[in-house]
């Protein structure tokens, strides 16, 4: 099993669980001890788990993995429904997008869609789209694209998934209107 897929693994497992038992992983994933202790090492040098004697534990009670660990896996399923989405949203539409690694794909695909990228205004001289988001990530991703007027909610980030959350996130959002919103789930 590659190591990539191994750290999938662990922190699955310990988002599952809340812990991850050397032994135990070394079985379910049928690599060596050695194997296991090296992979839980480097993962909480990155912060994404904390080592104990024999394991290791979730970081805090609402573990999850972290979004960089997420945006690999299922990529190609993640792109299509992104670009699937992306056709049902209309040019001069005010577009809401959560966070999320199957969100950020939809946001990649507006994006590069002709229709969009093709005018920078629709009549009236708007942008050709207005997107509305508390992901930072996709925020970021978009405010380059003259074409795409963006909004960010405010808030406080989530490290785990960059997305704006407390009271300011959802007072920006009660007065608002969307014609479209596109929601991300945690799976």
């Amino acid at each position: 099993m590659a190591r990539d897929a191994r750290w999938d693994a662990l922190l699955e497992l310990v988002g599952k669980h809340g812990r991850v038992e050397v032994e135990e992983a070394a079985a379910a994933l049928a690599v060596s001890a050695a194997t296991i202790r090296r992979d839980l090492d480097q993962l909480a040098e990155q912060h994404l788990l904390t080592r104990t004697r024999g394991g290791a534990v979730a970081h805090g009670v609402s573990y999850e993995l972290a979004l960089r660990y997420k945006t690999g896996r299922h990529a190609p399923e993640k792109q299509a429904i992104g670009r699937a989405v992306s056709g049902l949203v209309a040019v001069g539409e005010v577009v809401g997008l959560t966070g999320g690694t199957t969100v950020t794909e939809v946001a990649r695909a507006l994006a590069v869609r002709p229709d969009i990228v093709g005018e920078t205004t629709v009549a009236g001289g708007q942008p050709t789209l207005t997107v509305v988001t508390n992901a930072l990530n996709i925020a970021s991703e978009l405010a380059i694209r003259p074409q795409i007027k963006m909004v960010v909610t405010g808030g406080v980030a989530r490290p785990q998934s960059y997305e704006l959350t407390g009271p300011l996130a959802v007072g920006v959002m009660n007065e608002i209107t969307l014609d479209v919103a596109v929601l991300g789930v945690n799976a």
